[in-house]
């Protein structure tokens, strides 16, 4: 996220009227009047400044992999998102509601993973192609009959639509994990390098004898971190 300041001209605009009401009005033809419809034209841009308050918010980055497909496909999903959390506002089911929080959130940091690592397309091409796509139809859907579930119609297909968000919740936060342990793994290969550059310059202790690295083991559940393997 990065924070983006969002000017108004309203202030200027509410400022010029004002001098331009007085002009008609009083008329200007000596310095007073100047001086006053200068005044007036102060306090106007003063009140339109309180009314139309510059604002600051924040946006979201362009994706920054390093592969032109990723980011493109990041960027997809972001508008994706975008439409899931806009039928999320026409939901009034608080349940199904943050269910859709929920997979918002999840989903974001997938596409995190993904500009992290964009090795992970393969992984999660059929995510971005047809889950992500599909879950927007289905609560654009549910969005579309939020009028019809109030009125007690359409109930059933609303229950359906709700089991399915249910699945796919648990199934985005699995594709998640999934991505988690796999940079996990890519952290342990990382580990292992370590601990054979270290070794080879001579900067670990020798290895002691097998009862007693056990012994120590047992007393630091840490003390093979930096090992081959973990073991």
């Amino acid at each position: 996220m990065e924070k983006k300041t969002i000017r108004t001209g309203a202030p200027f605009v509410l400022a010029g009227a004002a001098v331009l009401a007085y002009a008609l009005v009083m008329g200007i033809g000596a310095i007073p009047d100047y001086l006053l419809a200068a005044a007036l034209g102060v306090a106007a841009y003063f009140v339109g400044s309180r009314i139309f308050p510059v604002r600051v918010i924040e946006v979201e980055k362009g994706p920054s992999s390093g592969n032109a497909e990723v980011d493109a496909l990041i960027l997809e999903a972001r508008a994706q998102l975008e439409q899931i959390e806009a039928a999320n506002e026409a939901i009034a089911d608080p349940a199904l509601s943050a269910q859709i929080a929920d997979i918002g959130a999840t989903c974001r940091l997938i596409l995190l993973r993904l500009e992290e690592q964009p090795n992970m397309l393969s992984s999660l091409r059929t995510f971005l192609r047809y889950y992500l796509p599909a879950t927007m139809k289905l609560l654009d859907a549910r969005a579309k009959l939020e009028g019809e579930v109030n009125a007690g119609q359409s109930t059933k297909i609303a229950a359906r639509i709700g089991e399915a968000m249910a699945t796919v919740q648990g199934a985005f936060k699995k594709q998640l994990e999934a991505l988690n342990e796999f940079r996990f793994i890519n952290l342990e290969s990382e580990m292992d390098v370590l601990s054979d550059m270290l070794r080879s310059d001579g900067l670990t202790a020798e290895p002691q004898t097998e009862p007693a690295a056990q012994a120590e083991q047992e007393e630091d559940p840490f003390a093979g971190l930096f090992t081959q393997g973990g073991k």
